[in-house]
């Protein structure tokens, strides 16, 4: 029951923050190679143009594999991570051990990335595209939905194609999830043991922001390299026409964008990231409550 839950409540909060995540999608794409326009200038300016633009179908656009992606990943993420750390015999009566901890994070994020990158490809595609000249940024795919990006793929790239940038998707994963629960755990227990606050919501959602900060600084380059990757053209014989490998686009965006582009769309990350991790738990709670189950000590989330 805490696997479906744990993927539902994310399933739930990305409903919420998606526009942020859009915004955050073309930040990232935005001025790739040192070309193109610059559509947007931040998270608010981003949600107003999109907004007056493109409506409200605009800020949700990628909704749908997003959903699947939060489902998924988060799953298999929460079920890892809590496994892993019963069998290294840690459970709520035990004292915190950030290390073990880090390492259940990092198998946990591993194994989600994999099984879960389809969905963060056509999440990345559908969210940068737009019908509005003005504000495309980066290579557009004309995906009508889902479904319709699954087909396209399968018949442009085949399988291998719902797995582009796999090689530095995975990382991203690992150090989102090590990164943010370890600094969860971390972060919670010693406020409690400092007595600044008890086990409750203000706890939870101080140690949930840290954590997302956390975890933003950690993956941020990951993220971006991917998401480049997966968006990228491909020509018609399947080669990638802008990077060959995460190395590649590590060393191109950094010699015709500066170093500090590696962080574009870092701010919209965790403005999406800190709210999420935040509604998550709390739909998390509820739904445990339904269920008739009693929550685990220890809950963090794949982004």
């Amino acid at each position: 029951m805490e696997f479906i839950g744990g993927g539902v409540s994310a399933a739930c909060a990305i409903c919420i923050v998606n526009p942020v995540d859009v915004v955050k999608s073309r930040l990232q794409v935005q001025g790739e190679m040192g070309a193109g326009p610059r559509a947007y200038n931040g998270v608010l300016s981003g949600l107003v143009h999109i907004g007056r633009k493109e409506g409200l179908r605009g800020l949700y656009r990628g909704l749908v594999p997003a959903i699947w992606f939060q489902m998924v990943g988060n799953s298999v993420r929460f079920g890892v991570y809590n496994v892993g750390k019963k069998y290294a015999g840690v459970d709520r009566s035990s004292a915190n051990n950030s290390q073990i901890n880090f390492v259940c994070g990092l198998l946990s994020g591993g194994m989600a990335g994999i099984i879960a990158c389809p969905f963060f490809v056509l999440k990345t595609q559908m969210q940068v595209a737009t019908s509005v000249s003005e504000n495309a940024v980066g290579h557009q795919h004309a995906h009508a939905s889902m479904w319709d990006g699954v087909k396209t793929i399968m018949r442009e790239e085949g399988f291998r194609g719902f797995f582009r940038g796999i090689d530095a998707f995975v990382p991203r994963c690992i150090a989102l999830v090590a990164f943010q629960m370890s600094s969860y755990d971390l972060f919670k227990t010693q406020l409690i043991n400092r007595q600044l606050t008890e086990n409750g919501p203000a706890c939870h959602m101080v140690s949930s922001a840290f954590a997302a900060g956390c975890a933003c600084i950690a993956m941020q380059p990951f993220d971006l390299i991917g998401a480049r990757m997966m968006n990228q053209p491909f020509s018609t014989d399947g080669k990638p026409k802008l990077y060959t490998s995460p190395v590649d686009c590590f060393l191109k965006t950094v010699r015709t964008e500066g170093f500090f582009a590696l962080y574009k769309g870092a701010f919209a990350n965790y403005m999406r990231m800190g709210p999420q991790y935040i509604l998550t738990f709390m739909f998390y709670e509820q739904f445990m409550k339904l269920s008739g189950k009693k929550n685990q000590e220890n809950v963090a989330w794949l982004g």
